[in-house]
């Protein structure tokens, strides 16, 4: 473990002169930023003072880097602590879904997690690793956080997200450099993140470039479920309704629900029968929504613990009492993330699209308030999306390295794949109209699980 010793301290004791300096750049800094950035009304304090945490960070805070994950697993009661106390912390995030995703992806990759302390206490982590991209001009070492496209939002972990993230990148900074790229996908610019991660990298002199921008599907349940069916408009409406009844042809369709409520009141049962589930239906799953072998295996390893968590939940339709379509989400509170939606290959778009009206219905009565989808899933999801979801992909590269300046051409390159969309514009129907809609909906047959 290399620590980072806290500077400005003489013989025990804090040089005023240097905390005076402290100040005054602060204020200078203050100033600059707030007439170059017009941040609006409400914003966060800490925004505006991510700075003055880095600098007095020679003073008080310390950084820690662990590079091996034995090191990182003594650590990992820590982790949890400051899990627990991050602001809408998805199971990402968490110990546990790292050290399944460090089982399957730690032989490809170098660990680079930072612990930042304050007067010897934790306040945060932010874990980074070192994945190494192949290009034309030979081999490029990126750092970034994990590999994850479970969720669209990553950053670091504690209570102080700003003051972490300031200290930490000013640390990447300082220390000698081993990267010829800064990738950090998956920000929630004005959302979750509220620009913290773009002002740390200022503040470090880590430029950030944008390079992507990557539009999540979501389901908003503000109102109630009739007002929420009134507002999609009317192909979509008759498309579900038409979904249904070819599944009936089939057979009697039934959906069924499994939300564990975690091992703090001893449900435990992991239900692997449904995860096998999950894994049959995969294999009919075709092009950008299908998870490669690694996903599956990150998936699975971090499964038994989610369940004892109590953040995962298993929806299914079945068809005469056979699978044929199923999403798998972990959920935060009464937000949903969508880690796998897939259909079996006979039944089709039909079998999904009965499988998304079900679900969407069943989470207005449990009083869920969001469900994000997977980009690649923005046609499959179809009309059920009321919003989207932009999260923002922030990149630093050598000014003075070809690999890097190639990869920043093709990270440019790939954003193109994913164009932000805005979301669709609620349509008004007339009552006749719905009362036609209304007369040909078949009831919903649910089965909700506990």
């Amino acid at each position: 473990m290399l620590s980072v010793k806290p500077a400005g301290l003489r013989h025990g004791g804090c040089d005023y002169r240097s905390v005076v300096s402290v100040t005054r750049w602060t204020a200078t800094r203050t100033r600059q930023f707030s007439s170059r950035q017009r941040l609006q009304p409400g914003r966060k304090i800490e925004n505006h003072f991510c700075g003055m945490l880095a600098a007095l960070g020679a003073v008080m805070i310390a950084v820690s880097e662990i590079t091996t994950f034995e090191e990182l697993a003594n650590l990992r009661i820590t982790w949890r602590e400051l899990w627990e106390k991050t602001p809408n912390a998805s199971f990402v995030q968490s110990w546990d879904w790292f050290r399944s995703y460090w089982r399957t992806y730690g032989d490809k990759q170098e660990l680079r997690v930072l612990l930042v302390t304050l007067r010897t206490k934790p306040i945060g982590i932010v874990p980074l690793v070192t994945r190494h991209v192949e290009t034309s001009l030979g081999t490029a070492s990126v750092l970034s956080w994990p590999k994850n496209t479970f969720v669209p939002f990553y950053g670091a972990i504690g209570p102080h997200p700003a003051a972490t993230l300031s200290t930490a990148f000013s640390h990447v900074r300082k220390t000698p450099r081993n990267w010829k790229a800064l990738e950090l996908p998956q920000i929630d610019e004005f959302g979750r993140d509220n620009l913290r991660t773009n002002n740390a990298l200022r503040n470090a002199r880590l430029k950030p470039l944008r390079i992507g921008a990557v539009a999540h599907p979501v389901v908003e349940m503000t109102d109630c479920w009739d007002d929420y069916m009134g507002s999609r408009n009317m192909s979509g409406r008759m498309d579900f309704i038409q979904s249904e009844k070819v599944i009936e042809h089939c057979g009697p369709i039934s959906f069924h629900r499994w939300r564990p409520a975690g091992g703090i009141v001893g449900a435990t049962d992991r239900r692997w029968d449904l995860f096998r589930v999950l894994e049959g239906i995969r294999r009919d799953v075709k092009g950008r929504g299908r998870r490669d072998d690694c996903e599956l295996a990150v998936m699975k390893d971090a499964h038994s613990a989610a369940v004892d968590a109590g953040v995962v939940e298993f929806c299914s339709l079945t068809v005469s009492g056979r699978p044929a379509a199923c999403a798998y989400n972990y959920r935060t509170g009464s937000r949903l993330e969508n880690v796998f939606l897939g259909a079996r290959q006979e039944y089709g778009d039909a079998a999904l699209n009965c499988l998304l009206g079900h679900m969407v219905r069943d989470s207005f009565m449990r009083d869920d308030q969001r469900i994000v989808f997977h980009p690649y899933d923005a046609q499959r999801v179809g009309t059920w999306s009321n919003a989207d979801f932009t999260s923002i992909a922030y990149g630093h590269y050598a000014k003075f390295s070809p690999v890097a300046q190639l990869l920043k051409r093709r990270r440019a390159a790939e954003a193109e794949d994913f164009p932000v969309q805005r979301p669709p514009v609620k349509v008004e129907v007339a009552a006749e109209e719905q009362a036609a809609v209304s007369a040909n909906a078949p009831s919903l047959k649910v089965h909700a699980g506990v």
